[in-house]
């Protein structure tokens, strides 16, 4: 492993709400967040993302939990995958690209989607 692959620092979360509208309502009401930007999720879900870095999303997938995934910046993402696939950690996607340069998505131990991003090595 190079000295600079691995995570570095808590990107973002993104949260499956039951009702978007109740959910704005309480994190940019109540907890004063402020909205970043309003797009469509990649599988046609509205999104929400926050300047806090809070994505909200409506909905979940039968039997998904409310946490879509949680993703850390990092360098190496590539190399990061090599090293996933050589562990045996199971990888949902990529790395491929994506809005933030290139994307790793991974399995915690316990199933968690856990997003890698970074530049292109």
């Amino acid at each position: 492993m190079s000295e600079r692959a691995g995570a570095l620092s808590l990107g973002h979360l993104l949260l499956q709400t039951n009702d978007l509208e109740r959910s704005e309502a309480f994190y940019m009401g109540f907890l004063g967040l402020t909205v970043a930007k309003r797009e469509e999720f990649r599988d046609g879900r509205p999104l929400v993302v926050t300047n806090e870095g809070l994505g909200l999303t409506s909905g979940r997938p039968a039997g998904a939990g409310p946490v879509e995934h949680i993703a850390f910046r990092a360098e190496g993402v590539r190399e990061m995958a090599q090293r996933a696939e050589a562990s045996g950690i199971p990888i949902v996607a990529g790395p491929e690209p994506s809005s933030y340069g290139v994307s790793l998505y991974l399995e915690d131990p316990d199933g968690n989607k856990i997003e890698l991003f970074g530049q292109e090595d």
